[in-house]
């Protein structure tokens, strides 16, 4: 069965879906957290090598994966977005979706969906990253102040750019449950909440006692498929719109975190897991 013959089925049934993405995401997110953890504990060759004395090797090694994982990311947002053409494979799926989702979807399902997708609303997250700058700032957290202030604002300068770059005309959505302006591709709300949520499961990890964080990683998987789902039944974004803001906001969040806990390193103070 392809996902074009699955779209009739994802319009009318938009809920169950949505509980099992939200079941599997966090699941996603709590096997995150455990290979996070057995990284952070395997003595590996490398790891080895890389001791307290070769911080400023480990640094430059995170930015030159930084950047190849940047461009990396950009040739796949580059190929989705030509697969989501019309006579693309992405763009028959998301054809096949936007017209069943308009066709089937009903009001009290949209109504729903209008109210779980302000938590990715640009005025939530930019409350949010403000709150938590302030926050991180007060308790002397520096370095993680400023890297989550340029995790939040580098995701979005860089989705407005894409967006202007690739000017992909959102699907038609006339049934008032919600409202977007400006072009499609990648998505926003989907870019900015897997950096957003991401990032405070990481920041949890990093300062709260080890019982937060199995919860804080599985809440944050289901936040993150909740969002950009809901962009995708309320017929405001493409599917492959959606997938293009899932990859360009995690390949961005990885990066951030890679630097910054290399610049932990290369300050003299390495990371650890907190209550570890």
């Amino acid at each position: 069965m392809t996902l074009d013959t699955l779209a009739p089925w994802i319009a009318q049934h938009p809920l169950p879906l949505w509980l099992c993405g939200m079941a599997l995401c966090a699941l996603l997110g709590g096997l995150a957290l455990q290979g996070l953890r057995a990284l952070r504990h395997q003595q590996s060759p490398l790891r080895r090598w890389l001791h307290p004395a070769s911080a400023t090797a480990l640094l430059v090694m995170a930015m030159a994966a930084t950047a190849c994982a940047l461009l990396a990311g950009g040739a796949v947002l580059a190929a989705l977005a030509e697969s989501g053409q019309a006579t693309g494979t992405w763009g028959r799926v998301d054809e096949a979706i936007a017209h069943q989702l308009r066709t089937q979807a009903s009001m009290g399902d949209l109504r729903w969906f209008a109210t779980v997708t302000h938590l990715g609303d640009s005025w939530v997250l930019a409350a949010l990253t403000v709150a938590v700058t302030a926050a991180l700032w007060w308790r002397k957290h520096r370095l993680l102040a400023v890297g989550w202030f340029v995790a939040m604002a580098g995701n979005g300068l860089l989705t407005k750019i894409l967006k202007d770059v690739f000017a992909r005309v959102r699907p038609e959505h006339v049934h008032g449950a919600a409202q977007a302006d400006g072009f499609s591709f990648p998505s926003g709300h989907s870019s900015a909440s897997i950096v957003a949520y991401a990032m405070l499961a990481y920041l949890a990890v990093r300062l709260l006692p080890r019982r937060w964080h199995l919860p804080a990683a599985c809440t944050a998987g289901a936040l993150v498929f909740t969002t950009g789902f809901s962009r995708v039944v309320l017929h405001v974004h493409y599917a492959s719109d959606v997938l293009a803001g899932w990859l360009l906001g995690g390949t961005w969040m990885v990066c951030t975190v890679l630097i910054m806990d290399s610049m932990a390193r290369w300050r003299g103070a390495p990371p650890t897991l907190a209550h570890q």
